[in-house]
């Protein structure tokens, strides 16, 4: 059995959606795969215990679904007979992964000069532990040049992931959290990323042809825009995000009661540019969790010549 290591020596670096999409994907080709998340030294890890339960969501692949520590790790790697992916906090796994006698593949986001220098000092302390690196989150039209440039600095490129709206989108319920909002109505959707945020048009008569340009959005006006809510109602959103702080009409709640269980409304303080401008910054820092995102990171995997990777683990 192989014990692979999936790290990264800085946080938010995309270490859970490697794991999830690089688990399904040996799993399609007919491997045998465990997940596990290993939580921090110092105890309890609720963004680790997170981390644990969408692992268990991967088709093909068994997980605990909660967060290991090092000697649960341990024990894990020791019982045989499939490829194991441990996903390691943040930082140097160097001491890690001769703990659990694992290979290891780092993951990075960032494809700087700085970046890169540091990821080729971790390499050298790993030595011939280290499998590659997979960069994630890279430009489109970057892919060629990120890997040529990990070669330059002699580290062995398994994939680079090009970025994706709906992998860095939040969900209505990191929205209501960074927003300070409140929820009128809560939906079943309520954990799903949003790739989306749109923002009614200034037109008299927007009708539904500009809120249907897209799928999983939210749309955000201010609460007494009531033709705009309805037109975006007539489209299906994940969420409508009313700006001003002030209730909206009752009508409109009922109409959102009709529309079905998947939708929320949130009551934001601020004004509507202002609101715009906290998404914004929102955007790439949220957690990997939920359906739509681990689907679209498996389809992204789907996409990548792992022949490197399955050449280490044979």
């Amino acid at each position: 059995m192989s014990t692979i290591v999936i790290a990264s020596l800085n946080p938010r670096a995309g270490r859970t959606t490697v794991t999830a999409a690089l688990g399904a994907r040996l799993a399609a080709e007919g491997r045998a795969v465990r997940l596990a998340r290993l939580r921090s030294a110092d105890g309890a890890d609720a963004p680790a215990e997170d981390d644990a339960q969408v692992l268990a969501t991967v088709a093909g692949c068994s997980s605990s679904g909660r967060a290991f520590t090092e000697q649960e790790a341990l024990a894990e790697a020791t019982d045989g007979g499939s490829t194991l992916l441990i996903e390691a906090p943040a930082g140097e796994p160097r001491e890690l992964a001769q703990k659990l006698s694992a290979r290891v593949i780092l993951v990075a986001a960032d494809a700087g000069d700085q970046a890169l220098g540091n990821l080729a000092a971790a390499a050298t302390a790993l030595g011939d532990a280290l499998i590659g690196v997979i960069a994630v989150r890279q430009q489109e039209r970057a892919l060629e040049s990120v890997a040529a440039r990990l070669g330059e600095r002699g580290l062995n490129c398994l994939a680079v992931v090009p970025e994706d709206r709906l992998l860095a989108g939040p969900s209505p319920r990191e929205l209501a959290e960074v927003l300070h909002a409140s929820s009128l109505v809560e939906g079943e959707n309520s954990d799903e990323a949003v790739e989306f945020v749109m923002i009614g048009p200034l037109s008299a008569d927007p009708g539904q042809p500009y809120f249907l340009q897209h799928g999983a959005k939210a749309v955000v006006n201010r609460f007494d825009k009531m033709d705009l809510h309805l037109a975006a109602l007539a489209t299906d959103p994940d969420c409508l995000i009313l700006t001003g702080g002030q209730q909206p009409s009752p009508y409109l709640l009922d109409r959102v009661q009709g529309a079905g269980p998947l939708l929320t409304v949130l009551l934001a303080p601020d004004s509507t540019v202002r609101t715009i401008q906290v998404v914004d910054e929102l955007y790439g820092e949220t957690r990997f969790a939920g359906r739509r995102k681990l689907e679209r990171a498996v389809e992204l995997f789907e996409g990548q010549d792992l022949t490197k990777l399955v050449d280490a683990l044979s």
